[in-house]
């Protein structure tokens, strides 16, 4: 009987520890992501980062270091949209087609000929 609820103690307590590390499909807790763009087209994009500032470093690369905005986001779906001004908006939602959504929603308050310049989900 004691050792029943020693292994029982043991089982419980490696699936409590190892429950939150590997809480995201991408074996992370939070599962980092990050869209950007920049002048001339630059843009970039990333997603099942361990960390913010790895998320943020690869988009940062990606554009050569020409991204003027980068957002970062976790365990959803982050989307830019740029404007014919470069007006533009960002979202964020748990579908690609949601952060499109109320990407759009922003740019076109503040510009207009709006299109999503980038996309990316991290989950």
């Amino acid at each position: 009987m004691k050792f029943r609820l020693t292994i029982s103690g043991v089982i419980s307590a490696l699936a409590l520890a190892a429950g939150p590390a590997a809480a995201g499909q991408c074996g992370y807790q939070y599962c980092w992501g990050a869209v950007g763009f920049g002048p001339g087209g630059a843009y970039g994009w990333a997603h099942s980062y361990a960390s913010q500032q790895e998320a943020y470093n690869r988009v940062y690369q990606e554009c050569g270091g020409n991204c003027t905005q980068i957002k970062t986001f976790y365990n959803t779906c982050g989307a830019m949209a740029v404007g014919a001004n470069n007006g533009w908006g960002w979202g964020h939602s748990p579908s690609r087609a949601g952060a499109e959504n109320i990407a759009m929603g922003y740019c076109n308050q503040y510009d207009y000929g709006c299109s999503v310049r980038v996309w990316a989900c991290s989950f």
